[in-house]
This record gives C-alpha cells, sequence and structure tokens, in this order.
C-alpha cells in the first residue's frame, strides 16, 4: 500500500476521500486497469478523484467505485484522469534549443535511435521529428514513442492536432531556435490540422508502462519528459532505473522542468548538459 495515499485526511463535509479510502479505490483501479496507480503521488490522485466524482455526478467515491464495476466507460474515463497527458509542441522552448545543440553529436553515431516515453497524444514527438528533419537526421534515426494508454498512442499515431493551438506552437518553435516555418510540417484541412506523415510513418508507436514493463531496446537518446513527476519516490526510482538501463554511455535524457536523476540509483552516471536545463548526458 502506498504510504503517501494512508496520510491524506479527509475533509470535514465528509464527500472528499479518507486516505484509506482512496487507497482501497486505486487498489481497485490498479486490478481493472492493470496499471499500478499505487506508485503515483497521492495528492494528485486525490484532487483527480474528487474531479471525477463530480464529472460523473456521483456523491462520493463509494459510489464512483460502484459504477466502475458495472460501467467500463466509467473505467476508461476514471484511468485517463489519473494518467494525464498533458503535452504541446516545443513546451519550454529552451529545452529544445539545448536539444539542437546535441543533435550534432548525436549525427555521429550510424543509425541512431531516440525515445520519447511517456508520449501522450503525440506533440512532443512531432516537436523532435521537426528538429531531426531540420538536422538531416530524419531519414536514419529511429523514433519509437511509448505511452501506457492505446487509445491516447493510437492518437498520436494519427498525428492529428487542435489548429487553434498552431499560433502556440509556431511561437515556441520561434523560441527554439528555429529559422523555418512549422506549418511547413502541417497540414490544415477541412478545420483539422495534421502533422508531416511522411516524417509520422517513420516512428515506431507502442504501448509501454513505466512502472512494470522491462526496457526493450538501447538507446542514445531518451526523453521522459513531465512523467516521473508524478510518480512516488519508489516508482521514480523504478522509471530510473529502466530509463538508465535503456539509455547507452554517452547517451543523453531529457527530462521536464523541474524533474532531475535525483531519485535514480545511478545519479552519479549523469551530468547536466547545460545550466537551467533537464538535459543530461550519461558519462558512464
Amino acid at each position: 500500500m502506498n504510504p503517501l495515499l494512508l496520510r491524506i485526511d479527509s475533509e470535514p463535509d465528509g464527500l472528499v476521500p479518507s486516505g484509506r479510502e482512496l487507497s482501497a479505490f486505486v487498489e481497485r483501479m490498479s486490478e481493472l486497469c492493470g496499471t499500478d496507480f499505487r506508485r503515483y503521488q497521492g495528492p494528485g490522485l486525490l484532487r483527480r478523484v474528487r474531479r471525477r466524482i463530480a464529472s460523473e455526478g456521483v456523491a462520493d467515491i463509494h459510489e464512483l467505485l460502484a459504477r466502475l464495476d458495472g460501467d467500463p466507460g466509467c473505467v476508461e474515463r476514471v484511468r485517463a484522469d489519473m494518467t494525464l497527458h498533458v503535452t504541446t509542441m516545443f513546451r519550454d522552448p529552451d529545452f529544445f534549443a539545448e536539444v539542437r545543440r546535441v543533435l550534432s553529436a548525436l549525427a555521429t553515431y550510424p543509425s541512431p535511435r531516440l525515445w520519447v516515453a511517456g508520449c501522450a497524444t503525440g506533440p512532443e514527438v512531432y516537436s523532435y521529428l521537426v528538429l531531426l528533419k531540420e538536422a538531416g537526421l530524419h531519414q536514419r534515426c529511429r523514433v519509437y514513442a511509448t505511452d501506457l494508454s492505446p487509445r491516447v498512442v493510437n492518437r498520436a499515431r494519427s498525428g492529428k492536432i487542435d489548429p487553434g493551438l498552431l499560433p502556440e506552437y509556431e511561437a515556441g518553435y520561434r523560441r527554439s531556435g528555429g529559422k523555418g516555418h512549422l506549418l511547413d510540417h502541417i497540414e490544415q484541412r477541412d478545420g483539422a490540422a495534421w502533422f508531416d506523415r511522411g516524417l509520422l510513418d517513420g516512428v515506431v508507436f507502442g504501448v509501454h508502462n513505466l512502472l512494470t514493463d522491462a526496457s526493450f531496446n538501447e538507446f542514445h537518446f531518451v526523453s521522459c519528459r513531465n512523467v516521473t513527476m508524478y510518480f512516488d519516490s519508489i516508482g521514480q526510482r523504478h522509471a530510473h532505473t529502466l530509463i538508465h538501463e535503456s539509455l547507452r554511455p554517452l547517451g543523453w535524457l531529457g527530462l521536464g522542468i523541474g524533474e532531475s536523476p535525483l531519485h535514480s540509483p545511478f545519479q552519479p552516471d549523469y551530468r547536466q548538459v547545460a545550466s537551467g536545463q533537464p538535459l543530461y548526458q550519461r558519462i558512464r
């Protein structure tokens, strides 16, 4: 049982689940989904479960639990809430500006491999593809993109983009050092936007769980951004061990702002490439 969950107190109105109730709920969701939500941070799970209680129109966590047993659609909705997939193209542009600088070193390998772990609905994968294209690496760099949700992986594979977000994406692209036009990689038709299919077809998409699945390849670059921050300390340690096993020596690791290899048993094996940016190189 995750001790973080057990330290969440119930609020006076009685509508907020206690730590024990939330723990029981998480246990049941883990059984239904095959995902070990016990390794997710308790406070974040509590906020998401409270929102789902309100969205489902049930009185409390007990009614939500009862609905799970008879409504597969509810299970999927709760699962989507518990596994956040917040993503955007060129999120933290200064980070991607640093990535541009290491691509010249990545180019020294005949067949470099990049893994985007926790790819969500795809915008981060698309960002790397644009960088690889501009660096002349897209034809010989094999890109793998994984997430634990099949629905989310299918969305990423489709290449569909919200056209309303394109001005924000273009601005992020420019701030990352882009010299061309992001729209050169995006097709707009019938009120929708689609990422460059020629680049996307070379990506290997798949379902993978950082908390339970094993390493499946050796990579020159692993990007796992804004994923491990949702895990508890045990989950972070497990995920970072998996990443270390998957990253070859002298390879690069990209994390989210505020994340670091701090919870990795292999922290001494990394050096920060650029001050202030969560981009690391495995030095041994």
